[in-house]
């Protein structure tokens, strides 16, 4: 499913926006913006996410997670609550 904003697939975790009237950068988390079901749910970047040397690659070259902490929690299958915290596609530049 696509985002109403920009388009592009929800599930889609590396997209990255910044706020205009703070500079605060935020990224996408896939498992948030599914749960929302309509628009991206970005958090705070890279706050609110975690790295592993695993998930290093040329455009990720610091290993940055695509979850956010919270979705990276909850068991399989059960879906994110930490998307009613986040801020959605519509409001970041």
């Amino acid at each position: 499913m696509g985002c109403k904003c920009c388009g592009r697939k929800l599930n889609v975790g590396m997209i990255h926006k910044v706020d205009v009237n703070t500079g605060q950068k935020f990224k996408s988390c896939p498992h948030c913006s599914d749960a929302n079901g309509s628009e991206h749910v970005f958090h705070p970047y890279p706050a609110a996410f975690g790295k592993t040397p695993a998930r290093k690659t040329a455009r990720n070259p610091e290993g940055f997670q695509s979850y956010c902490y919270d979705c990276r929690s909850l068991p399989k299958g059960v879906t994110s609550r930490a998307h009613v915290n986040g801020k959605f596609c519509s409001s970041l530049d």
